[in-house]
């Protein structure tokens, strides 16, 4: 009998230093900084990228192209801390003057010129 009482209160200390120890794992957790933050998913990258890799080609129509750069002026002005540029503009009303020298029927060169280190699309040329 003195054997089967000490072997309960070993398994009970046991099973309480298990708990104890994962609450420990779970409070150190918590306590770190989350690495995600800051930082985006490969989903999310590819999302992004998908809206801008649809315009790319060696022939793609003026009017693909002009709507390229209007997704871009878009993309600029709500992401402010993350802005695209093409042929090296950024700005709007850069960007809104050269979509406006785009003939429709004509066929343009969209590449692909630069990615960011997280992966998302950081430069487009037209030529």
């Amino acid at each position: 009998m003195e054997n089967a009482s000490k072997a309960l209160i070993i398994a009970g200390a046991i099973l309480i230093s298990i708990v104890l120890v994962s609450v420990g794992v779970l409070v150190v957790n918590s306590l770190r900084p989350d690495e995600a933050i800051g930082s985006i998913t490969q989903q999310e990258v590819d999302s992004f990228n998908s809206k801008f890799l649809s315009s790319t080609g060696n022939s793609v129509a003026g009017s693909t192209v002009k709507t390229l750069i209007s997704t871009v002026i878009t993309n600029n002005a709500q992401n402010v801390d993350y802005t695209i540029s093409i042929n090296d503009m950024t700005a709007s009303a850069d960007l809104s003057a050269y979509r406006n020298t785009i003939n429709n029927s004509r066929r343009y060169k969209v590449l692909i010129t630069e990615y960011a280190t997280d992966g998302r699309i950081a430069a487009i040329t037209v030529e």
